[in-house]
């Protein structure tokens, strides 16, 4: 190599030097604004080794998630992991996506999950901060997302072996999470109304997981409000043409009782009841197909041998 190439190295590696030193401080100054609350949730820091050991679908998230706290000028071009989105968007943005991607890739639980988790939370409080409705939006469906893979069959019980200070940090934030979902619910209810009726479907799964029950939620995303996967906890049946056909065939939903109404019943308030908050809440945002919501709560008889039960607690205990 000649001694100009060596210098023109230099000179590269010198400018590479200054950017990352530049990213760090803008990312340090982000997180400033939100200091208190991560004092509280007490995050791992971006230059532990914890970031590498615990990774997600596609491996180390760190930079995805320190990028999100850096202003989004300063973001480095970035190809999008989910190749098939063709719709534009900014650097920043697709870091997002990118960080989504990895920790729900196939919706199954990724350790990285609990690292991100305390992050996403931070981000959604600056963005409460700047009252910025969009992104807050978006960072509820992620973490609803997420936040439905944290069960036994998708690997949940994984984060048991992490250490206590990371389990400790995401739960914290994750109990934060719930009380500023309501806070984000009891808002923006009026607003919600004129979102996408399909968007709003996905929404509300994405704020079951968050507020009542992650195992519906998830069962609800996998099956897309369509298929129900119902295996008979006493005879062992499992019905195929539920889970091929499910709300498709109105012949198959002759095997399902409706719960029983519960509009108008939910003072917004109380969250204790899922059926009751969950029923309102699709109900009042007009979201699509909010009739199913007394199927998936209603009972199921087993063609088989006639046992009964409610068909979303069966789903739930097919997939265990």
């Amino acid at each position: 190599m000649s001694r100009q190439d060596t210098n023109q190295n230099m000179q590269i590696s010198e400018e590479a030097r200054r950017q990352s030193d530049l990213w760090k401080s803008k990312i340090e100054e982000g997180l400033r604004e939100v200091q208190k609350l991560r004092e509280q949730l007490h995050p791992a820091e971006f230059p532990s080794g914890l970031w590498e050991q615990y990774q997600g679908a596609y491996g180390d998230v760190r930079e995805d998630v320190a990028f999100l706290f850096c202003p989004e000028e300063l973001i480095p071009e970035t190809p999008k992991l989910r190749r098939l989105d063709r719709e534009e968007k900014s650097d920043y943005e697709i870091i997002f996506d990118n960080l989504c991607e990895n920790l729900t890739h196939q919706l199954s639980f990724y350790d990285a999950t609990c690292l991100a988790m305390p992050y996403l939370v931070l981000l959604l409080e600056k963005k409460r901060q700047a009252g910025d409705y969009e992104w807050q939006k978006k960072i509820l469906s992620a973490a609803g997302d997420v936040l439905a893979t944290d069960i036994p069959y998708c690997g949940g019980s994984a984060k048991a072996g992490l250490p206590e200070a990371v389990t400790e940090s995401y739960g914290k934030s994750v109990e934060l999470l719930t009380e500023m979902t309501k806070e984000f619910l009891k808002e923006n209810m009026e607003r919600l109304k004129g979102e996408d009726p399909g968007w709003l479907q996905y929404f509300c799964t994405d704020l079951l997981a968050i507020l009542g029950d992650r195992e519906a939620a998830f069962q609800m995303l996998i099956g897309a409000w369509e298929q129900c996967p119902v295996a008979c906890p006493e005879c062992g049946y499992f019905d195929e043409e539920m889970e091929a056909d499910g709300f498709y065939d109105k012949e198959q939903l002759k095997k399902i009782t409706p719960a029983e109404s519960v509009i108008g019943q939910w003072d917004k308030e109380s969250y204790d009841d899922t059926y009751v908050w969950f029923s309102n809440l699709v109900h009042d945002l007009g979201a699509e197909d909010a009739w199913k919501v007394s199927y998936y709560y209603g009972t199921f008889t087993c063609p088989e041998c006639g046992s009964k039960g409610i068909l979303l607690d069966w789903m739930k205990e097919t997939d265990e």
